[in-house]
């Protein structure tokens, strides 16, 4: 696998590490479980084919039912195949979204002066106030943003590398992300920011600050996924695309 690839994906299974509360390995799937009702927050993350991967995927996909949550299983693109196709649409599993994997090298990059008037604070003792533009900036409800929030919390309490920052204006909360150190690696999750202040510069300028930290912590690369949404803005903050992770979840 390419070496930047691999980075990324030990990036990714360390975050999902973190924040979950199971973790089972099937071999070439790993199945995460954070407790959250939102399918894109209990990946099923692939990371190799071979004989037994029909038969893991069947194991998983009973796991998943039985933990009563939904999930997704999460298909990097280079390992997309007719066969893999087929197997798929036996287990009622659809496309429903994609990622783009993306990776921005820490000592090339020119981090510019802020240009927007935002307050970036530290929130590892405040992740109620840091999930405020989660709940808004990804639609979802204060009760599932929660259990979430509790999975955050749980892992800084065991001295996980997880570091929170929120961005205000005049004391009020506008953007969120989360920052996790993977060796010489970091990764940026959960970058949200309050409707009425999207596309202003905001997370821009809290990503380039999220950069600064993880580059004074040592970080060689910085990685995260993008939606198709986010891409020009993770573009100009200098990253780059990988490859393509494709998202397929169970037929209602």
């Amino acid at each position: 696998m390419n070496k930047k690839f691999n980075a990324f994906h030990k990036a990714e299974s360390n975050f999902f590490s973190l924040v979950s509360v199971t973790k089972t390995d099937y071999g070439n799937l790993i199945a995460f479980t954070t407790g959250v009702q939102a399918s894109g927050l209990n990946p099923a993350i692939v990371n190799r084919l071979d004989d037994s991967f029909a038969t893991n995927l069947t194991a998983c996909k009973l796991f998943y039912s039985q933990q009563k949550l939904p999930w997704a299983l999460v298909l990097p693109e280079y390992f997309y195949n007719e066969t893999i196709h087929s197997l798929i649409q036996e287990h009622s599993l659809r496309l429903t979204g994609k990622g783009v994997a993306m990776a921005v090298e820490l000592e090339n990059i020119q981090l510019p002066s802020p240009t927007v008037s935002l307050t970036i604070k530290d929130m590892q003792d405040d992740l109620h106030t840091w999930s405020i533009p989660l709940i808004h900036g990804f639609e979802s409800t204060p009760e599932v943003t929660e259990v979430y929030t509790k999975r955050h919390s749980e892992a800084i309490k065991a001295g996980a590398p997880l570091h929170h920052f929120s961005g205000f204006i005049n004391d009020m909360v506008v953007c969120s992300l989360s920052l996790s150190l993977c060796g010489e690696n970091a990764r940026i999750d959960d970058v949200s920011t309050m409707p009425a202040y999207q596309k202003q510069g905001f997370a821009t300028a809290l990503i380039f600050s999220a950069l600064k930290h993880a580059k004074q912590l040592n970080a060689h690369t910085c990685f995260l996924e993008a939606s198709d949404s986010g891409l020009s803005l993770y573009k100009r903050a200098g990253f780059n695309e990988l490859f393509i992770n494709h998202y397929y979840e169970m037929q209602q």
